[in-house]
């Protein structure tokens, strides 16, 4: 890389300050940011978005307050949701009209807003839109295979967040392999394994949680496969009487959440299955620390933060062996087909019954999960965005 000269980014941060960290998107905006700002002192970062409401915005704002030498400014644009909807329909004005202008403009979250920059580079989470439609709405399958393919053509550079990521935008948009660039990223530096002192037994009880329990997290929806999960536990617990813990699910309800939850009420042990909804990370962090498996069934995950951040606790893991998972849990984990209801039964069993396993898959958890880091993340960032800006 020769051009060394100061860049202004811009980068929309249009998901993160609509639904704020307790998503994907939002944590790995968050979090690639701060690794941006940690990093690199040269150039010049403009934060863009497009809001309706004000409930995240000290999110974004905040950035500011923590990296008082960082160059960061803002540029967002409020107005309601109807607004917005025509705004993205009919794609003008641009967002330069509204003093918005970068060398280089970062869309995080696959969307391009308005815009007359050439220099784009465009995050890709995953295709589960296209992999498994069953799992979406028509609406949405359409209006996102339209767009992100659009938007994979128009943009200068793909972030892919996993290598099987990157094979299916190869695949299924056609795109030349050279255009893309696998990025893994990483847990939040506070999911981490906290020492008996730090371990908070409020947190537990809040969501009315007593004993030992085994955890999974996600939002509630098809896509994650809770409904094996539970059917997987009802099987251990009805083959092993003895056997006591309970099935902890945190995260929020998404759409077609249904089946997870009738699959639930149908259960003759459905006031061991806990529900805690959506929860803050710190509470997250906590039921991570103090659970003493963690299980997760999801169908497909363009790079699936779940698994990472409980390693990052030292938990043993067990998780399906779909897409990007096997790239993210490694050898350290035991991996099951989706859907292999007996599978995650017995392991379930097992795991929780022998305590030198768990000790060992806890230690394996730790050391894979160092593999990742936000440094490494933004540093690989930080490279397209040079490479691009070099060769326009």
């Amino acid at each position: 890389m020769t051009d060394l000269r100061k860049l202004k980014i811009g980068l929309d941060v249009s998901t993160l300050i609509n639904h704020g960290q307790d998503i994907g998107a939002g944590r790995y905006i968050l979090n690639l940011i701060k690794g941006l700002l940690s990093i690199d002192k040269r150039n010049e970062y403009i934060l863009f978005g497009t809001y309706s409401n004000s409930d995240y915005l000290d999110i974004a704002y905040n950035l500011k307050k923590e990296f008082t030498d960082a160059d960061i400014s803002f540029k967002f644009i409020r107005a309601g949701q109807k607004v917005l909807k025509l705004y993205e329909r009919f794609r003008f004005p641009p967002i330069e009209l509204f003093g918005f202008k970068a060398d280089i403009f970062h869309c995080m979250d696959y969307l391009i807003p308005p815009t007359l920059n050439k220099n784009i580079v465009l995050t890709i989470h995953d295709l589960a839109f296209i992999r498994f439609p069953e799992f979406n709405f028509d609406w949405f399958i359409k209006k996102y295979s339209r767009l992100v393919r659009k938007n994979a053509n128009i943009c200068s550079g793909i972030l892919a967040s996993s290598q099987s990521t990157a094979d299916d935008i190869h695949k299924y948009f056609k795109i030349e392999k050279d255009k893309i660039e696998m990025v893994h990223l990483a847990a939040g530096p506070d999911f981490k394994k906290l020492s008996f002192s730090k371990l908070d037994k409020k947190v537990p009880e809040k969501f009315s949680i007593n004993g030992s329990y085994l955890l999974s997290v996600g939002t509630i929806e098809p896509r994650k496969d809770f409904v094996t999960l539970i059917k997987a536990y009802n099987l251990a617990r009805k083959a092993h009487p003895d056997f006591k813990h309970r099935l902890v699910i945190a995260g929020r309800t998404g759409w077609k959440s249904e089946a997870t939850y009738s699959e639930r009420e149908s259960s003759t042990y459905k006031d061991d299955i806990i529900f805690t909804g959506r929860i803050t990370d710190r509470e997250l962090i906590q039921l991570y620390n103090q659970a003493d498996v963690f299980v997760y069934a999801s169908l497909f995950e363009g790079f699936g933060f779940p698994p990472l951040e409980a390693m990052c606790c030292g938990l043993p893991i067990i998780c399906s062996d779909s897409s990007s998972m096997k790239e993210v849990v490694g050898d350290v984990g035991v991996l099951l087909k989706p859907g292999d209801i007996s599978g995650f039964s017995n392991n379930m069993i097992r795991v929780c019954r022998d305590e030198d396993l768990r000790k060992k898959l806890s230690a394996s958890s730790i050391k894979r999960a160092k593999y990742f880091s936000w440094e490494k993340t933004a540093k690989r960032t930080l490279s397209v965005y040079r490479s691009i800006a070099d060769n326009r």
